[in-house]
């Protein structure tokens, strides 16, 4: 996502595309950009609670500083009665910031964690959709269709998994994580060949989980 800032008078307009025009105050975002470069010293201490406090407040007075939703999710999913209030922050982002992949991916991530497959399939299916609008090189992309996968394969949709791990390969070859769930799949689809080779190459790759499904299903 491409924004464009213009300066005019006392006010900073933040435009993007398919997104409504917000007018900031200068000082307002001056203190949004200090209080989240605060936050993230205090998220890479680990004080997530006061982190997502502040982010909080932030989004709240300068809802179009697009950092501070990133970084909100980054604190508050580690705060375990914050994780209802990033869910709700991150669907009203992408009502602001329209075809954010990255947002609608966080926002997956976080949906999963907490076993809401459903809802989380659907904010990857959108990641992914907004991907293909905004570029498949940025780098995350390849996870939004392992992570999608994952919740297919955790709501015994193997084919699917399947799917979603072959082109999560195309992105990221030779990804041993992907190769061992794909290689799970193909063993819950009775494709044992297929299944022992992905575990074999996930294994030369270095993941060493794969060892016991070689030797459970692979002798």
């Amino acid at each position: 996502m491409k924004y464009l800032f213009l300066i005019i008078g006392l006010f900073l307009f933040e435009i993007s595309l398919a997104q409504e025009i917000y007018e900031v105050d200068v000082e307002v975002r001056e203190n949004s950009f200090v209080i989240n470069n605060t936050a993230v010293d205090m998220i890479s201490k680990g004080n997530y609670t006061t982190a997502a406090k502040i982010l909080e407040k932030v989004i709240e007075d300068d809802p179009s500083y697009h950092a501070a939703y990133l970084n909100f999710y980054r604190a508050g999913s580690q705060v375990e009665e914050k994780k209802e209030k990033v869910v709700k922050v991150l669907r009203k982002g992408l009502e602001i910031f329209q075809e954010d992949d990255e947002m609608a991916y966080y926002l997956g991530n976080l949906l999963q964690r907490e076993n809401r497959y459903n809802e989380a399939i659907e904010a990857y299916s959108e990641a992914i959709a907004y991907s293909k609008i905004n570029g498949e090189d940025f780098p995350l992309v390849w996870a939004y269709y392992f992570n999608r996968g994952n919740c297919y394969l955790k709501t015994n949709q193997f084919k699917k998994a399947i799917q979603d791990y072959n082109y999560a390969l195309t992105l990221s070859p030779d990804n041993a994580d992907v190769l061992t769930n794909r290689g799970f799949c193909h063993y819950k689809t009775n494709d044992s060949e297929a299944a022992c080779l992905d575990w074999h190459t996930a294994l030369g790759l270095g993941n060493s989980q794969t060892t016991r499904y070689i030797q459970s299903f692979c002798q």
